[in-house]
């Protein structure tokens, strides 16, 4: 091992160069090359811009990701059960987060968060529930071709639920199982 420590991973607001976050990693995870990941799975995300980021693999379990910009960022294989998209909404289940598109009339993609207060939409710059984005879309969009595109976008997703949202007696027990660890 080096006498030196590992360079010192320092996160600068784009514009105004505010330090945001620091972290000194071991010199076990600089050799690995895993530094990075690492100071970004320990970071608090909210509000973060990580659009086109690639966080493939990254361990994000009980991440704030709240007001975090996701688009285009590379989720595939990250962990994001527990992480806090705002309001009390906590990603739950093996695979939360589902990403399709580019679709609707913005040619943008679409998301779909499982929560432990039900699935989470986002669309542009809306955010909110299934309920309130299909109100939206029928005032926006009734049956024209974005209509349709985003209805069977929403039978893809409710699909997804159904097959990745964890029953109420698995959720409790990851809960109690989690409480007992802290």
């Amino acid at each position: 091992m080096s006498d030196s420590a590992a360079p010192k991973i320092i996160i600068k607001h784009r514009y105004t160069d505010a330090v945001l976050y620091e972290y000194q990693p071991t010199e076990e995870h600089q050799a690995s090359g895993l530094a990075m990941r690492v100071a970004l799975e320990t970071a608090n995300l909210g509000g973060a811009y990580l659009g086109g980021a690639n966080l493939d693999g990254a361990n994000l379990r009980g991440a704030n990701l709240r007001g975090a910009y996701l688009r285009g960022a590379n989720l595939r294989g990250a962990n994001l059960r527990g992480a806090n998209l705002g309001g009390a909404k906590k990603l739950i289940g093996d695979r939360p987060a589902f990403t399709l598109g580019p679709i609707g009339s913005r040619c943008d993609y679409f998301s779909a968060y499982l929560t432990d207060k039900g699935i989470y939409l986002r669309a542009g710059c809306f955010f909110g529930t299934v309920a309130e984005f299909v109100d939206t879309l029928e005032r926006e969009h009734g049956t024209s071709e974005h209509g349709q595109e985003y209805r069977a976008a929403l039978t893809l997703i409710e699909c997804h639920a159904r097959l990745w949202t964890p029953d109420a007696s698995a959720s409790q027990a990851e809960a109690t199982a989690e409480a007992v660890e802290a």
